[in-house]
């Protein structure tokens, strides 16, 4: 793993499969020990680049792991909702920096791919 994360292309973005092709939702790129996670929504935007949720390779398969068993306390990624729209927040646990947006439908996508092991490091070796 380099000690600094890479800068992915767009190109290296995936989303799960469940995702419809024309719509937004979760993408994830992992790469030299490094994964990003951006909202695809952002796309064309300054801010598709800069919103950006980054974590280590262990940090992001301790959280894949965890989701699939249920727990979500103590992760590298936070999932909130607000009351007062429905909207999912993701951030980076313990920094309240960049929040993603997601609806319920995209949070739904990218649960199956977790749970479709989509995210995992051998998804990306092929």
């Amino acid at each position: 793993m380099t000690t600094t994360s890479p800068v992915f292309a767009e190109h290296e973005f995936r989303k799960a499969s469940r995702s419809d092709p024309k719509k937004q939702c979760v993408e994830v790129a992992r790469r030299d020990g490094w994964v990003e996670m951006r909202d695809d929504k952002l796309k064309g935007t300054a801010d598709y680049v800069t919103r950006a949720l980054r974590f280590t390779e262990a940090e992001f398969d301790a959280f894949l792991v965890a989701a699939r068993e249920g727990r979500t306390e103590g992760l590298c990624l936070e999932i909130g909702r607000r009351d007062e729209d429905g909207v999912y927040l993701f951030r980076r646990s313990g920094w309240s920096g960049i929040e993603l947006e997601f609806t319920e439908a995209e949070v739904v996508a990218f649960r199956d791919g977790i749970a479709k092991h989509e995210f995992d490091a051998l998804a990306y070796a092929v």
